[in-house]
């Protein structure tokens, strides 16, 4: 909470979707994060990637490493000089989009506020061409009350060949679980 007591802006987003199941959670964090908003001290640039992407497929929470795959069309201003999709722009998508299957597994205290990246390793295997869609797909390899990893791998979308991985690791924001000194 901030100091008038007022939830700030991870707190209100933790609360959208918190009393939501699967796929409706999903919805929300992408519709909550694609906001345009007026404010220039609310933006994210996550906000051009966003209406671009589509949720393909949604795994059960429960299952072993819950997973959203999403489908991305690469526009011109998300690539380089070549006009192939920018390698900043895929490590943008991949930070966002891996981030998003914690959703489904979020509770108060545990992963609510989505966490913060502590590593993210990209590795870029072959281009994605202007117009190219692609399938972002999205998994919990393991997650802990504080610590999390996560894998996304972005194939071509027309044929499923890899063009890039990702392995995320990321830390627990949320308030309720403590830091040591």
């Amino acid at each position: 909470m901030s100091d008038s007591n007022t939830p700030d802006k991870t707190e209100r987003h933790a609360q959208m979707f918190l009393s939501l199941k699967g796929e409706d959670r999903i919805r929300v964090v992408l519709e909550d994060f694609g906001k345009q908003v007026a404010d220039p001290d609310e933006k994210e640039w996550t906000q051009l990637l966003i209406p671009y992407m589509k949720i393909e497929s949604v795994s059960p929470p429960d299952a072993p490493h819950p997973s959203v795959t999403f489908r991305f069309t690469v526009q011109p201003e998300h690539c380089n000089r070549l006009r192939n999709l920018h390698g900043g722009c895929t490590a943008t998508l991949f930070d966002f989009c891996t981030s998003v299957p914690l959703a489904l597994v979020a509770r108060p205290g545990y992963w609510s506020r989505l966490g913060v990246s502590r590593t993210l390793n990209t590795t870029y295997l072959r281009p994605a061409p202007q117009g190219t869609e692609v399938l972002v797909e999205c998994d919990i390899v393991q997650i802990g009350r504080r610590l999390c990893t996560l894998r996304g791998i972005m194939r071509r979308a027309s044929d499923g060949i890899i063009l890039a991985t990702c392995e995320h690791g990321k830390v627990n924001t949320d308030l309720d679980v403590g830091a040591k000194a």
